[in-house]
């Protein structure tokens, strides 16, 4: 989630223009009444399913301007001593407000949005700004808190794919275990389907409980009763599949994978025209048919490759001699001709990084 970070433009803020300006000089009072704090300085969390807050941070009022004045509270959080640069989303609030977090919520922020290591203490730092509207511009009155937070390292469960789109059919026992990519959270499939529907399951040979489909093809919902519908995945051709479960915010991706491998060539690239050094882009987790690669251009040519065999497919751009800038629409061939490729000039050589998406058929190349 991009943090916006609209607190410190409040401070850089100019006058509006059919607004007059106070330069905030003796005739304001000492303003310092605004007061943020934690319910607890230190917390260690627990791993655990439920929502109940752990920690919560409260703000009292700021300091009175006068009927002609009202507040509007303004709340972030993100690591300390980090100038909320990848703070979180700003929350609006009132005079005594408050916002509370889960333990699971507080581990998405540490862990997954900060990158920060599970298991070990974050300080992070919470800031309240008490925006004021008026006849005349005011700064901001601002407070801010930090507490130091443990995580918890997230213990193994295993989850399987099955359903009669899978090889193991609807017995529950013969179900497929998936990759856990994150203890407990995220998992990945890649394996054939063929036309039917699936689910997955946390334990072979039992049916409960089990992660179903929910209002559409991309969430899940946890099913621990039979009476509760059994609502399904489709695979509507046979084919290999990648799948990307995140039970950390209940949602799914799937995708029939259009090519196995894809191989960059050319005289522009490291590998120049030699098939068995050409570098292979890497395929998205989430969407199997978005590759990447990152590595370094030189003026020369350049295509893509679906085997390391120049009569086997080939993605390429639509006219010969493509500018990497401008031509960004694809072909795919199943030869190379036409042998068109894109051409890099001397004045774009660089480091780029490209990415390839089969399902809008367009390239682009970023310079690093």
């Amino acid at each position: 989630m991009k943090a916006i970070n609209y607190i410190p433009l409040l401070l850089a803020s100019l006058c509006l223009p059919m607004a007059s300006c106070d330069n905030d000089d003796d005739k304001t009072p000492e303003r310092n009444q605004l007061v943020l704090t934690a319910s607890a300085d230190d917390v260690v969390l627990t791993e655990t399913d439920d929502n109940t807050p752990v920690l919560t941070f409260s703000w009292n009022t700021a300091t009175s301007l006068g009927s002609d004045y009202s507040f509007t509270y303004l709340f972030q959080v993100d690591v300390a001593d980090n100038e909320f640069a990848t703070a979180t989303d700003v929350v609006v609030g009132e005079a005594n407000g408050s916002v509370s977090y889960s333990a699971s919520e507080l581990y998405n922020l540490i862990v997954e949005k900060w990158g920060r290591t599970a298991g070990q203490p974050v300080r992070i730092e919470a800031r309240v700004a008490a925006k004021v509207d008026g006849p005349y511009f005011k700064y901001p009155e601002i407070a801010t808190t930090i507490t130091t937070v443990t995580t918890y390292l997230p213990q193994s469960k295993p989850l399987f794919i099955t359903g009669t789109a899978t090889e193991g059919g609807t017995d529950l026992n013969e179900a497929t275990q998936m990759e856990e990519l994150s203890n407990g959270r995220i998992y990945t499939y890649r394996g054939k389907l063929v036309p039917g529907t699936f689910k997955f399951i946390t334990e072979p040979g039992s049916e409960l409980p089990s992660y179903n489909r929910g209002d559409d093809n991309r969430t899940l919902v946890y099913r621990t009763d039979a009476s509760q519908p059994d609502n399904l995945f489709e695979a509507f051709e046979e084919g290999t599949y990648s799948s990307y479960v995140s039970l950390a915010d209940m949602s799914v991706s799937y995708a029939k994978v259009l090519y196995e491998h894809l191989y960059i060539i050319g005289n522009a690239t490291v590998g120049e025209w030699d098939t068995s050094k050409a570098p292979e882009f890497e395929a998205d987790k989430v969407n199997p048919n978005i590759f990447t690669y990152t590595g370094p251009l030189i003026a020369g040519e350049m295509k893509i490759l679906a085997q390391r065999d120049f009569g086997g497919t080939t993605i390429k751009p639509l006219v010969p001699d493509a500018n990497i800038n401008s031509d960004t629409e694809i072909q795919i061939t199943p030869g190379e001709q036409p042998d068109y490729k894109w051409k890099i000039t001397t004045e774009q050589e660089g480091t780029y990084r490209i990415t390839l998406d089969l399902e809008s058929m367009t390239i682009n190349f970023e310079k690093l």
